[in-house]
């Protein structure tokens, strides 16, 4: 169960470094608290957790058009940014796939 834990943990270090750096220390902040739910043995969480992982991919992709748009117009490259931070958004969709396995359900109730 960890190995499914860890990579999300990451995902949302990478979520709250992103907020951070937009100056949003706010967003920052909460991001950081989201992977104490895993606390809670609850349907309701995994539930939450994978959506919160579908919608930072789509911060990821929003913020990605974003940058693009400023890249273009001054001029600069903007093909290796699309890369990183659409590899970034698919980490993110993958992570909440990946807190579908069987154990995971197993502890949170969600084979009832």
């Amino acid at each position: 169960m960890i190995s499914r834990i860890i990579p999300y943990v990451f995902m949302i270090i990478l979520l709250a470094a992103h907020f951070s750096r937009a100056d949003n220390d706010i967003l920052a902040g909460i991001s950081l608290l989201i992977p104490f739910l895993f606390l809670i043995k609850q349907k309701w969480v995994i539930l939450s957790l994978e959506m919160i992982a579908y919608v930072a991919a789509v911060f990821w992709l929003i913020g990605a058009y974003q940058y693009i748009q400023i890249r273009i117009a001054a001029g600069d490259d903007w093909i290796r940014l699309l890369i990183i931070m659409g590899a970034v958004a698919l980490y993110s969709a993958w992570t909440g796939f990946f807190l579908r396995s069987g154990k995971i359900k197993d502890i949170y109730g969600m084979n009832q």
